[in-house]
């Protein structure tokens, strides 16, 4: 899919949607929920029990923010998952917007990726941004 050049307001909406929204991370029953700029203990200390030092949550729905139907975004997401499949551990996430208006977009928490792996990721499957994070850091969007 090819990126659109958005304007300067689009690029606030963007980063501001980006920012408040609301990333969970699915570790069996556990839900564990991500926001930007904050730190997380619960996935620290997941971090810690499996020798993990860095993480990304990448999602393959909606390129470049362009809303695709839900067949085409599974189909995106499946690929992501194929492409992980042998490389990478993760878990299951969402991603989703604190006013219910956007359909949730599922995404995998990719666990001891460094930032330009992960960066790499995010633009195969045609993202503006990606979240991401270090083990006692504080949660940060990448935009790519």
């Amino acid at each position: 899919m090819i990126r659109r050049k958005y304007t300067a307001d689009e690029i606030t909406a963007l980063q501001t949607a980006y920012e408040q929204a609301i990333y969970e991370v699915y570790n069996g029953k556990e839900t564990i929920a991500l926001r930007i700029g904050h730190c997380c203990p619960k996935l620290d200390a997941l971090m810690i029990q499996q020798g993990f030092n860095s993480w990304a949550l990448i999602t393959a729905y909606n390129p470049y923010s362009q809303s695709l139907s839900a067949p085409e975004n599974q189909q995106r997401h499946q690929k992501l998952v194929e492409y992980l499949q042998l490389k990478l551990t993760y878990l299951p996430a969402v991603g989703r917007d604190t006013d219910g208006i956007w359909t949730p977009e599922q995404s995998l928490c990719i666990f001891d990726v460094e930032l330009q792996q992960a960066i790499a990721i995010g633009q195969k499957f045609d993202q503006n941004a990606i979240v991401y994070g270090e083990l006692n850091q504080q949660i940060e969007l990448v935009w790519l």
